[in-house]
């Protein structure tokens, strides 16, 4: 099944039009990559805004990976995904927050849904890049997905090529910057 770029460009506008209505904003952001990641081979949609039992956190999405060789068979089950929609790059403390919310969970990667992408400078590694590298570090893998790549997505397919480009970049960047420091 394919993905309708004009429906997504029309949702992301529609977000970006509630202003600030954080909660109405962050329902409709997780409606549209609900119906994005569903496409993805091997993923069930399990939940929604889950409160743990202290009511002090919350899971934006929960899926059943089922781990199949064409899906995301390189992500965690369950997975989850975090949704943030403001229209400024997250900052890296907010990274931060959803690697230990992944860890203390148990798990070792999730997906981050930040539309306006992370603050600092990826080549550099600084603020949320930095967070990234050091969650890896620690056995935790933070994959983003902003903005532009939810318009270019056309199918489950591009988003599974997608998260395993991303997860290449986030090991990559890890090495260069060991090797530099070793230098």
């Amino acid at each position: 099944m394919s993905i309708d770029s004009s429906w997504v460009a029309n949702e992301l506008t529609a977000i970006d039009a509630l202003g600030h209505v954080p909660q109405e904003k962050g329902k409709r952001l997780e409606t549209l990559v609900t119906t994005i990641f569903s496409l993805v081979s091997g993923l069930q949609y399990e939940g929604t805004n889950l409160l743990n039992f202290y009511r002090t956190e919350e899971i934006d999405l929960l899926y059943w990976n089922d781990r199949e060789r064409d899906g995301v068979h390189f992500l965690d089950c369950p997975l989850i995904i975090e949704c943030k929609s403001s229209k400024t790059p997250l900052s890296g403390r907010d990274l931060r927050y959803f690697a230990t919310t992944l860890r203390d969970k148990g798990r070792s990667s999730g997906v981050l849904v930040a539309l306006a992408g992370v603050a600092g400078d990826e080549e550099a590694v600084t603020a949320g890049f930095y967070h990234m590298t050091v969650a890896l570090i620690e056995g935790v893998t933070v994959l983003v997905v902003t903005r532009d790549d939810l318009l270019a997505l056309k199918s489950g397919a591009d988003l599974v090529t997608l998260l395993k480009r991303r997860l290449l970049s986030v090991v990559k960047s890890q090495v260069l910057q060991a090797a530099a420091a070793s230098s």
